[in-house]
C-alpha cells in the first residue's frame, strides 16, 4: 500500500476519533462525523469530501484522495446558534490554510447547502 493511500485510509478513523474527543464537554453530546463522503468539494485549490455528523447541523471537510494537504480536516460546527471552523491534522500548512481561507469566506446559506447534502443521502 503506497504512503498516500495509506494515509487517506487513516484520515476518516482519525476524524471520528478527533471530533469525538473535540465535542466532549460536560454537557455535550459525542458529535460524529461517520456519513460520507458525499461529495468531493474544491477549497483553496485541493480537493476535500464532505462528510455528514450525527447533530444534523454540522460537516467535517476531510483530505480527498491524492490531496498534497493530507492528513487533515476541517470541521464545521454548529455551537450555540453559529457555525465555528476548526481543523486539525498534519497536512501542507499551505495548503491547509489556502482550504481554511475558503471555508471561512461560506455564509450560512452555503454551509446550509452543504448539511443538506449530507441528509438527503443518511
Amino acid at each position: 500500500m503506497s504512503r498516500v493511500v495509506a494515509a487517506a485510509a487513516l484520515v476518516p478513523a482519525l476524524l471520528l476519533a478527533a471530533v469525538a474527543a473535540w465535542a466532549q464537554g460536560p454537557s455535550q453530546p459525542k458529535l460524529l462525523c461517520e456519513r460520507g463522503p458525499f461529495s468531493t468539494r474544491a477549497f483553496g485549490g485541493t480537493q476535500w469530501q464532505i462528510y455528514g455528523c450525527n447533530d444534523n447541523r454540522s460537516v467535517a471537510i476531510v483530505t480527498a484522495p491524492g490531496n498534497p494537504a493530507i492528513p487533515f480536516y476541517f470541521l464545521l460546527a454548529w455551537v450555540n446558534g453559529v457555525y465555528t471552523v476548526s481543523g486539525e491534522g498534519t497536512g501542507r500548512r499551505d495548503l491547509t490554510a489556502k482550504a481554511y481561507n475558503d471555508l471561512i469566506k461560506l455564509n450560512r446559506q452555503q454551509i446550509d447547502a452543504l448539511v443538506s447534502e449530507t441528509l438527503k443521502r443518511n
